[in-house]
């Protein structure tokens, strides 16, 4: 194929109706969603459901397709992706929808599940029922971007993703534009988050040397990939081997801990298929999972988000957050750009290590390999042996072993290395990070020093119980003449249409 194949269609499909936004004004600054605020000024929320409705509607779908994959987005749904065929398999690799059934997660109400969808300036995003922008960018080389964007609801920050597919690769990439158009900073989270379809043979894929996994806000702790004791007030037992999503039993999220490779994904062990998530480990730091589980709560969920398509699960890819909630600062009128790569895999095995251009597993004597596109002189390093092989999306190589290597090297014609993968010690004992405490009351902290910075947390994170002018208010009622305070006041009073106080604030 000598370029992608760029179709822009109007599809029907079955879709329940949302109800009108509640019109009477929200007094909601202590609301609380995905544990930041909650706190939907100055938009409308929608607080109900309809079940009663469905019928054929038309959605603007714009199919990205060349020869290994087929990348369907749905701009009028926040911009999100709303499916992603493996043609070499028949696999959808991000949980399919085949209806619109909208229920009450997103920020400001109706969300729906599947695909994937792009989470800003906080998760489940506030416009993730609002329409987008769209653009086609050609590219000389036969590839193409489709570019999504908007300005979202809550600070009026432009946002962009352009889901880039180019001709010969089993790969795609979202690229992202992020500006903060005002004259206010403001902080922002980057989550993305695919929807995968599960079941009893899944599994989560972490990267080789993840000892732990921690809970929201890091509240809670256990190791990895055999847990142990209660996590997130579930018990787990004494050798619960967490990977298989059969074996969690409630619903929860499991946060990869800090690792030294940049790829995590999910695996199907009974259809032979998964899915590949690679970027930058020093800019796309949060790797995650969340499962509805296998309960009661999860079949209700199940019914609220679909009528045929069964379980998912949610694996989701952070950039400059590790965790949820975990926001960044975006100062006035900063621009961030950046990028993430998901890809298919087939019957290649669970993955001990990928990376752009290929992924690999070790098992029964032999490594399996895929690759995302051409490789043609590539080398193998295992443990000092070289094997020199050539390697294309169609299919997948097979190395025999005489044994597991320790450490293997994958290297590009030329010399370039892609990929090393180390084994982990069996007999290392992870040294698990202690939890985070509950943030200090006023009275806790010492210094206008400590008092400030905790006003500071407060603000950036987006705290939905705690406003941090408390903290800078009794900063200054200690320290008159404490600087930090009196910018941030200036700057929280001047957000907030009180200029007469701001202007005091900043000349003091």
């Amino acid at each position: 194929m000598e370029k992608v194949i760029v179709k822009d269609e109007i599809r029907m499909i079955p879709s329940y109706a949302s109800p009108p936004a509640e019109e009477l004004p929200m007094f909601a600054e202590n609301r609380v969603h995905q544990r930041s605020s909650g706190n939907p000024y100055p938009n409308k929320v929608v607080t109900r459901v309809d079940r009663e409705h469905r019928e054929e509607r038309p959605f603007r779908v714009i199919t990205l397709e060349n020869e290994f994959l087929r990348i369907e987005l749905m701009p009028e749904r926040g911009g999100r992706i709303y499916a992603a065929l493996d043609k070499r398999t028949g696999y959808d690799f991000f949980y399919k929808q085949h209806v619109i059934k909208p229920a009450l997660i997103g920020m400001l109400g109706s969300w729906i599940s599947g695909g994937c969808e792009f989470n800003w300036p906080c998760h489940h995003r506030p416009s993730t029922w609002m329409p987008t922008d769209v653009h086609v960018e050609r590219h000389a080389d036969g590839a193409a971007t489709v570019w999504m964007s908007e300005n979202e609801p809550l600070d009026r920050m432009k946002g962009m993703v352009g889901i880039y597919l180019a001709p010969g690769e089993a790969r795609f990439d979202t690229r992202m534009k992020v500006y903060n158009r005002t004259p206010a900073r403001h902080s922002f989270l980057w989550w993305e988050n695919a929807a995968v379809p599960v079941n009893p043979q899944y599994r989560l894929v972490f990267p080789p040397d993840v000892r732990y996994v921690q809970f929201h806000y890091r509240k809670n702790v256990t190791t990895y990939p055999v847990a142990s004791g209660v996590y997130n007030g579930i018990r787990m037992g004494e050798g619960t081997d967490i990977s298989w999503h059969r074996n969690t039993r409630q619903p929860t999220s499991y946060f990869c801990a800090e690792t030294g490779y940049s790829f995590f994904g999910g695996y199907d062990e009974g259809k032979k298929c998964g899915v590949i998530h690679v970027a930058d480990r020093t800019v796309s730091v949060g790797k995650k999972m969340f499962t509805w589980a296998y309960n009661q709560l999860s079949a209700s969920w199940e019914k609220a988000l679909t009528d045929t398509d069964g379980a998912y699960a949610e694996l989701m890819a952070s950039s400059y957050s590790l965790n949820q909630p975990d926001f960044t600062w975006l100062m006035p009128y900063e621009g961030k750009e950046f990028s993430q790569m998901w890809y298919p895999v087939g019957d290649v095995g669970a993955p001990v290590c990928a990376c752009e251009e290929a992924a690999f597993s070790l098992g029964e004597g032999e490594l399996r390999l895929q690759a995302t596109v051409p490789l043609k002189g590539a080398v193998l390093e295992a443990d000092g042996e070289r094997i020199p092989f050539d390697a294309s999306p169609e299919e997948i190589v097979r190395m025999p072993l005489a044994q597991e290597p320790r450490v293997i090297t994958l290297y590009a014609a030329g010399g370039r290395r892609l990929a090393r993968y180390e084994k982990p010690s069996e007999n290392a004992s992870p040294e698990l990070p202690a939890t985070i405490p509950d943030n200090p009351t006023l009275d806790q902290l010492k210094t206008a020093q400590e008092l400030y910075l905790m006003g500071v947390h407060a603000e950036q994170y987006r705290d939905p119980a705690t406003r941090p002018d408390a903290y800078w208010r009794e900063a200054l009622r200690r320290d008159p003449e404490y600087a930090p305070a009196l910018t941030a006041m200036a700057n929280y009073e001047l957000n907030h249409f009180r200029y007469e106080a701001a202007l005091e604030y900043a000349q003091r």
